[in-house]
């Protein structure tokens, strides 16, 4: 089953969540949850990403997001590759710490701030050990926690600059010391009753919100992007298989890789170029042969084979990704029409 595309505007909330490579942890020392914190932090700044909560779990993570530009996808890149990047230099070893591609439930604004936050925050109680202990136990270590924005919101700690709680602290006082004071008691409530996932009871699969907020992202989003792959597919009919270079033009404009680069062996993004290769043996094999594909990208025809077998097991045929360069073929068709 097709995963569903990623709906991303600006001003879109999200709760981001990733678990580490076959579950195994993710952050195995302090440095580690440091490191991962530092990323965050710059480039959420870079690319504009408001930082609302987190969680870091050893094998996992929370985020809870707020994007004023449409670029989640681009963001989340960015920040766990530079890490996965970081640690394997560092410890000199290679291959994912994450597992495939990171979930994202879109969320809707009004009457979810508190719910959400405080299911995050929660993680680190619900683990085994924890989860047994009085709750005296639970509260101490619900504050000690240091890997979580659940402190900085309480006050019991000072806020790193890139966290943006306003939202979230709101609804809980006029004052600042006041609305920490109301949220810290909100949270810790959770450690008395059972509190829902709030993923779980969603209405949909990718969306946390109310009946007109997902039929509104069904009709603005979903509906629409379904008519622009039906172009897409209409449009390779009508005039057959694109060329190489077309390709790469459309890889290029989804991903921000220069064309030039892509094509050539010195590509550092493997990921990227494993992308071309996959999407030329998908829309070139009316126009040329695997084999001329693989030479004239520099690769043997093995090679090329096991970067396409990569970018489906690895990528996972990125859905959003391949719906922009299906967009961008798109347009490309429509030049030639004309």
């Amino acid at each position: 089953m097709a995963r569903p595309c990623r709906v991303e505007y600006a001003g879109a909330l999200y709760h981001v969540m990733n678990r580490g490579n076959r579950r195994e942890r993710v952050f195995r020392k302090t440095a580690d949850y440091e490191l991962f914190l530092d990323r965050l932090g710059r480039f959420s700044a870079e690319f504009g990403v408001e930082v609302l909560s987190y969680c870091l779990m050893p094998n996992h993570f929370h985020l809870f997001l707020r994007t004023r530009e449409a670029n989640l996808s681009r963001f989340m890149q960015s920040l766990l590759t530079s890490y996965t990047v970081f640690v394997n230099r560092r410890d000199r070893t290679s291959g994912h710490i994450f597992q495939g591609r990171f979930k994202a439930q879109l969320v809707e604004g009004e009457g979810y701030f508190d719910t959400l936050s405080r299911y995050i925050h929660l993680n680190p109680v619900r683990v085994k050990t924890v989860a047994a202990l009085p709750v005296e136990e639970k509260r101490r270590a619900l504050a000690e926690f240091r890997w979580s924005s659940f402190p900085a919101l309480a006050g019991l700690v000072e806020a790193p600059e890139w966290l943006k709680a306003e939202d979230v602290l709101k609804g809980f006082g006029t004052e600042a010391r006041e609305r920490m004071k109301g949220y810290r008691l909100y949270v810790e409530e959770g450690l008395m009753r059972g509190i829902e996932d709030p993923a779980a009871v969603a209405k949909a699969r990718s969306v946390l919100g109310s009946d007109s907020f997902l039929e509104w992202v069904k009709r603005e989003f979903h509906l629409r992007r379904a008519g622009v792959l039906d172009e897409v597919a209409e449009a390779r009919q009508a005039r057959g298989s694109f060329s190489l270079d077309e390709v790469v033009d459309a890889v290029s404009a989804a991903t921000g890789a220069k064309a030039h680069l892509l094509r050539s062996r010195r590509c550092r993004n493997r990921a990227v170029r494993d992308l071309l290769m996959a999407s030329a043996r998908r829309y070139c094999r009316g126009t040329m042969s695997q084999s001329a594909m693989a030479a004239e990208l520099g690769m043997s025809l093995g090679g090329f084979l096991q970067a396409c077998r990569r970018a489906s097991v690895e990528n996972g045929q990125d859905d959003e990704v391949q719906t922009e360069i299906l967009g961008f073929l798109h347009k490309i068709s429509l030049k030639k029409q004309v």
